[in-house]
């Protein structure tokens, strides 16, 4: 079953891609990534979201653990 956080992602930029009157346009995405101390760290971008989307969904496997270290994992994310 594929992690809801990646569907979401993967449901946002189909959205950014469908041609309308006016194609949705998020004005923040803010991610919370665990990392290997537990720490939660709280990342807030607010331009190349497309881009940051993309890298996200290349850099993060299907459970959402960085697919360079799998200490680290995305718990949460908000697109606005």
């Amino acid at each position: 079953m594929e992690n809801e956080l990646r569907y979401y992602l993967m449901m946002m930029r189909k959205a950014m891609e469908i041609p309308a009157k006016e194609p949705f346009k998020p004005t923040y995405i803010v991610t919370a990534v665990k990392l290997p101390t537990g720490a939660i760290e709280l990342a807030v971008n607010n331009t190349n979201i497309e881009q940051k989307i993309d890298y996200i969904l290349g850099a993060y496997d299907d459970d959402m653990k960085l697919k360079t270290n799998s200490e680290i994992q995305m718990i949460n994310l908000m697109v606005v």
